[in-house]
């Protein structure tokens, strides 16, 4: 046993150990430096995709050209301006201040003057039915109906016929004044008035040329609007034709 322990040991550093210690940092070394070199190929591989990768730019999208306003609309058309009432009054003939050189042709159609509005009573320059504190002016044009070819009845060469007889009689009764009827009152009514191609009566021509009661010819008037006539005729055509008419009211046994 003492012999044992007398024994030198032997030291760690021997040819064996040393080889493999060299051969370990060999290993070591390699192995860092292909970590190293694995590390780079990757940035250096990142850096080129970097390098190639394009990128577009979002660009900001241009404003839309803004919308044309619409025209504004056109402005209403203007109503003419209403004729001021005409006066309550009469009428004066005024002759011309030359004498023509020649005498005109004489117009058939032409609408007579109403006597009454040549009373001498009321404003001058007004007329029959105007009003008070109506203006005093010229009143033909709006007085007398437009009758541009309109014949006069015995210009025609087949004359108008009344078509709804029945009609006419019951509107006769049923327009009769009635504080006229109670107190017995008969009376007539004479109506100047156009009637159109087709028969019918035109109620802005109906003038009143006599009666024997104001409300008679306010009755006459309500019941000539609802006359219908067969159309006279010139040359087998329909024309327009001037009709005076009487309208009776009459009591009933």
């Amino acid at each position: 046993m003492f012999q044992k322990l007398d024994r030198k040991q032997k030291g760690f550093w021997s040819p064996t150990t040393i080889l493999v210690s060299v051969l370990l940092h060999v290993l070591l070394g390699a192995g860092f430096l292909a970590a190293s070199q694995n590390v780079e190929a990757r940035k250096k591989k990142a850096e080129e995709l970097v390098d190639f990768m394009e990128i577009e730019e979002e660009k900001p999208k241009e404003p839309e050209a803004p919308k044309p306003e619409p025209p504004p609309p056109p402005p209403p058309p203007e109503e003419p301006e209403a004729p001021p009432p005409v006066a309550k009054g009469f009428q004066t003939l005024q002759p011309p201040q030359e004498p023509p050189k020649e005498i005109p042709k004489i117009d058939l159609n032409q609408t007579a003057v109403k006597a009454e509005d040549f009373s001498g009573v009321g404003t001058e320059g007004g007329v029959a039915k105007g009003v008070e504190g109506g203006v005093a002016q010229d009143a033909s044009d709006r007085e007398a109906p437009p009758d541009a070819g309109t014949y006069e009845l015995s210009a025609v060469e087949e004359q108008p016929d009344l078509r709804n007889r029945t009609e006419v009689g019951r509107q006769i009764s049923r327009q009769y004044p009635p504080l006229l009827r109670d107190a017995g009152v008969t009376g007539q009514a004479m109506l100047r008035f156009r009637v159109n191609e087709d028969g019918r009566v035109d109620a802005g021509s109906i003038t009143i040329e006599s009666s024997t009661h104001e409300a008679f010819g306010d009755a006459a008037r309500k019941v000539i609007e609802r006359a219908q006539f067969r159309p006279a005729k010139v040359g087998g055509r329909p024309v327009k034709v001037w009709v005076t008419l009487p309208i009776t009211f009459t009591l009933q046994t």
